[in-house]
């Protein structure tokens, strides 16, 4: 009998020191379920005093990935000179843990930029990153080691667009689809235990809006936005469900992720004059509602909190873009917010912490009614890009030039 009862007190100290930590993840591209909100463990502090404490600051290289967390440590995914880098480093302190480095090819064009942009996704006891230049790789998380790695558009005859490939693979429980652009293999699905080829489809080329998986009557789907066509496939063997036009011929992106936005409806947003779509797919079929610029988003995507859509509005080369609150089912902006920078915005405890790329950041109630700031606070200098993540109370941001942990305090 004291054995049990010593087992389970054993039990409960485990529970309650691991099960936080794990509960606050940050596995990959907008967090733990791919669509920009935190864990509801999360608690976001500050006030209208509030100032960012820097809890750790690490050198960063060339790149436009984002951090990923898992169990208390923090994937970086940046370009050092001629190679891409990956290091492995503690949440709590900042220490590096270990560093993997990968052959690099990419070379910037458009964008001088060198780096990745696929921000690195955590499954169990591997991390999958996706270069640049097109390349698959998975590595053991513990060390670094490599598992396997696929050369994808090298292998399939994919060019490299006007930035490089830039969609973030998605990551099922035993395979992985990403959106590869060549013409004999649009989209491929490889596994997540060897890396070899499970499935492909189309010839579409792609874009860098990463894909999302949506259950649709009872079957597991995966949403695929390419550069002109958005797909609703199959997970399981890649047949086409439905699809449907998204983009524009010329020099145009699509980068922005479709969104949930409530009952069986997602939310598609693209700048260069595509606008917004509201579509909800059935298992064979897909209906289509056109919204013209309600929302135009260069490359952040939007968030879909307290049944409304908060994100930037426009483009960063042309400059005035906006933060934007829509209703999906109206026609006009509820608020609108000039002068502002292209902001990610994250859901963290109820309410919004929008990241300007400038290094301004603002926590808001998801209030409809107008944009009304509960704090601001500034970053060091530089040019933020990079997706952030949230993590343990802290905010995972990429500049130009650092890696820094931030939490925001009155003190």
């Amino acid at each position: 009998m004291r054995f049990r009862v010593a087992a389970w007190f054993a039990f409960l100290v485990v529970a309650f020191v691991v099960l936080p930590s794990l509960h606050a993840d940050w596995p990959g591209i907008l967090g733990p379920q791919r669509d920009g909100h935190a864990s509801p463990s999360e608690r976001l502090t500050g006030s209208a005093d509030a100032k960012p404490k820097i809890r750790w600051q690490v050198a960063a290289g060339e790149g436009f990935a984002g951090a990923a967390v898992s169990a208390g440590r923090v994937c970086l995914f940046d370009r050092e000179d001629a190679s891409d880098r990956v290091r492995c480093i503690e949440l709590s302190t900042g220490k590096e843990l270990w560093v993997k480095t990968l052959p690099a090819s990419y070379r910037g064009s458009i964008n001088p930029d060198s780096g990745p942009r696929c921000v690195p996704t955590i499954v169990n006891d591997r991390v999958l990153l996706a270069t640049a230049a097109g390349d698959l790789y998975c590595l053991r998380w513990a060390t670094g080691e490599k598992i396997w790695h696929r050369p994808l558009r090298k292998e399939f005859g994919a060019e490299d667009g006007y930035f490089g490939a830039g969609s973030t693979p998605w990551v099922g429980k035993d395979r992985i689809v990403v959106n590869v652009g060549a013409k004999k293999a649009g989209i491929v699905c490889v596994s997540l235990e060897d890396g070899s080829t499970l499935w492909t489809a189309t010839g579409a080329d792609a874009s860098y809006a990463s894909p999302i998986g949506i259950t649709v009557e009872g079957a597991e789907t995966v949403v695929v936005p390419t550069r002109l066509v958005t797909y609703g496939l199959e997970v399981e063997t890649g047949q086409v469900q439905w699809e449907f036009p998204f983009g524009q011929r010329g020099p145009t992106v699509n980068a922005a992720m479709p969104i949930h936005v409530g009952d069986s409806r997602y939310l598609l947003t693209a700048s260069y004059g595509i606008g917004t779509v509201l579509f909800e797919p059935a298992r064979s079929r897909v209906q289509v509602q056109k919204k013209g610029e309600l929302l135009s988003s260069q490359y952040a995507t939007p968030l879909f909190a307290n049944g409304f859509v908060f994100g930037s509005d426009g483009r960063e080369d042309m400059g005035g873009s906006t933060y934007r609150c829509i209703d999906p089912r109206q026609d006009q902006p509820l608020w609108e917010q000039e002068g502002f920078p292209i902001c990610h915005t994250l859901g963290v405890d109820q309410k919004l912490l929008v990241c300007g790329i400038d290094g301004r950041i603002w926590c808001l109630e998801p209030s409809e009614r107008k944009f009304s700031p509960k704090w601001t606070a500034r970053l060091p200098d530089g040019v933020y890009r990079a997706l952030p993540a949230f993590s343990d109370g802290r905010l995972i941001v990429k500049s130009d030039q650092s890696w820094f942990a931030v939490e925001f305090t009155d003190r």
